[in-house]
């Protein structure tokens, strides 16, 4: 039995470069597609004949019951679906429906095996879509789909959400997928992201370094040893996001180093961003709020902070002092930068693209 719908898409090919009629039966005889409309729904005596000997049969004359042609069966996976007929082929032409027959055979499989791929392609998006979205535990009916489709959601895996690199070659879907192995995943999230699953094998920490070199020049969120894929996404998502601010010099964040920042963000306690603000607001003319956002994500050395800013050194002690007298804190006490550390971080939190700030810390 074949589709219908493949064999019209076959006659519709085979029509551009044939002249004589040609008819596709199905196991009965009877004419399913044609280039000649008039004999869809006919029996082929032609095709009839051809099913029940298994071989080619040829009628050089047309009689009051039969035109003149020739016929063969179609076989797919060692079985019988049909017969194609050629409709009055010329003497030099005998071997023709034999032809025929093979290429209709071979476009078929050749069709069918496509649209198999796209099936089982949309299939899996949907089912990973679905893995993205669920937020609670896993049944054993999913997990058993998952299977089907080639996907283990079962075990140790490491998310990375990666930004695409603009001019990076290095870091394109097409080298990225090169370097997975056939448990791993690629999905585009967007334009600009793509979502890394790695399955934690034998092969895992060549395979990580390897994309985390070819994508040394995108900003990558990573989380690791989240069993459930929508905790690990957002986690890994907020990583970049929140990391990217703070840290623009670096291209990795890991969860395990931003977690603390990003608990930071998610404070709702009124007036937290204060202190950073009053800097960024009073100190804009002498870069204070940047100076102190680089003094915290640089430990305080005077010398990468120069650097940072452009600036001389000689220029700091007054700026720390400046920093010191409008929002109180003092850095030099490891109370007052933390506190410090979660305004600046509830701050960049509220206003993400940091219009204020000329340079990002």
């Amino acid at each position: 039995m074949f589709e219908n719908k493949i064999m019209y898409e076959i006659i519709e090919k085979l029509q551009e470069e044939f002249s004589v009629p040609i008819s596709i039966c199905d196991v009965s005889g009877r004419v399913v597609v044609s280039t000649d409309i008039s004999a869809v729904g006919n029996m082929s005596l032609l095709a009839i004949k051809a099913l029940d000997i298994h071989a080619k049969v040829f009628s050089p004359q047309e009689s009051p019951f039969q035109k003149g042609g020739a016929a063969m069966p179609l076989i797919l996976h060692g079985h019988r679906i049909g017969a194609v007929v050629l409709e009055q082929p010329g003497s030099s032409d005998s071997h023709m429906a034999e032809l025929l027959a093979k290429t209709i055979e071979i476009l078929y499989q050749e069709i069918f095996q496509s649209r198999k791929e796209k099936k089982q392609s949309r299939e899996r998006d949907r089912f990973l879509d679905r893995w993205l979205h669920i937020q609670s535990g896993y049944t054993d009916e999913f997990i058993k789909r998952g299977e089907r489709l080639g996907i283990d959601i079962t075990g140790r895996q490491t998310v990375i959400v990666m930004e695409k690199g603009g001019k990076n070659l290095f870091a394109s879907p097409a080298v990225i997928q090169n370097l997975l192995d056939e448990q791993d995943i690629l999905m585009p999230i967007s334009q600009d992201r793509d979502l890394l699953i790695l399955k934690e094998n034998e092969h895992f920490q060549r395979k990580y370094h390897r994309i985390l070199s070819a994508g040394e020049d995108c900003h990558t969120g990573i989380c690791s040893n989240e069993p459930n894929l929508y905790t690990a996404y957002h986690s890994a998502v907020e990583s970049l996001v929140l990391g990217r601010i703070l840290f623009p010099d670096q291209s990795i964040h890991h969860f395990e180093h931003m977690k603390l920042a990003i608990a930071l963000s998610r404070l709702d306690f009124p007036g937290l961003e204060d202190s950073f603000a009053c800097l960024a607001e009073k100190g804009k003319n002498a870069q204070l709020a940047e100076t102190a956002a680089a003094y915290i994500c640089l430990n305080g050395d005077i010398r990468k902070i120069c650097e940072k800013l452009h600036i001389h050194r000689n220029s700091i002690p007054y700026r720390l002092r400046r920093i010191q007298e409008l929002c109180g804190k003092n850095l030099a006490d490891s109370y007052d930068l933390l506190c410090l550390y979660a305004s600046m971080i509830r701050y960049v939190t509220l206003h993400k693209e940091m219009g204020e700030l000329s340079a990002e810390p």
